[in-house]
């Protein structure tokens, strides 16, 4: 990430309010990928994170240079990388310890009632159908059959979010020079 805060431009700022400046990073400049270059199919690459892939290992693995960790959270929208991340093994069971007191505990409470619209499938073509499900009360859930139906615990529903962060998109190598000078023109002069 060091080489990321080297675009941030420096500012005097005077932290006493006495006439005594210093040079402070203004890391308020704000950089974005737009959405119509992510979109393009031609400009990046599907990855699924596995276990132990930080951003640095990815961008280490892909690029050839860990402190372009800055490029896989920008590129993705990663704002937050303790929360917009998946975690994994402990880090994963940490966190549900620490929400939900324990994973026994998470895993028998309920966390919704779900009634399934249809499974997911695979057309002919190869088109793939997502599952699709509607949140119901107890009550309706209760009057569906086995096949028509799914309970959901807080547990389960951590996993589906944390797996839903673990698709991500990494910029094709051929756009990293265009892209590291367009950011360090941005973030440097103001643009």
């Amino acid at each position: 990430m060091s080489e990321y805060f080297s675009y941030f431009p420096i500012t005097k700022h005077d932290l006493t309010n006495v006439g005594q400046t210093i040079d402070a990073t203004n890391v308020l400049r704000r950089f974005i990928i737009r959405a119509s270059v992510q979109e393009r199919s031609d400009v990046f690459y599907e990855y699924n994170l596995q276990s132990g892939d930080r951003p640095d290992v990815v961008a280490e693995k892909y690029y050839g240079d860990a402190d372009l960790a800055w490029l896989v959270l920008l590129f993705n929208n990663i704002i937050d990388p303790m929360f917009d991340y998946p975690l994994f093994d402990r880090d994963f069971e940490t966190y549900l310890k620490q929400k939900y007191g324990s994973i026994p505990h998470a895993q028998s409470t309920v966390h919704e009632y779900r009634q399934i619209l249809n499974e997911k499938s695979v057309k002919f073509d190869g088109t793939i159908i997502e599952k699709r499900y509607v949140v119901v009360d107890e009550t309706k859930y209760n009057t569906l059959s086995e096949e028509g139906r799914e309970l959901i615990t807080k547990y389960d529903y951590e996993v589906e979010l944390n797996d839903a962060k673990r698709s991500i998109r990494l910029l094709d190598k051929r756009f990293l020079n265009q892209v590291k000078s367009e950011v360090e023109v941005i973030l440097k002069d103001g643009i």
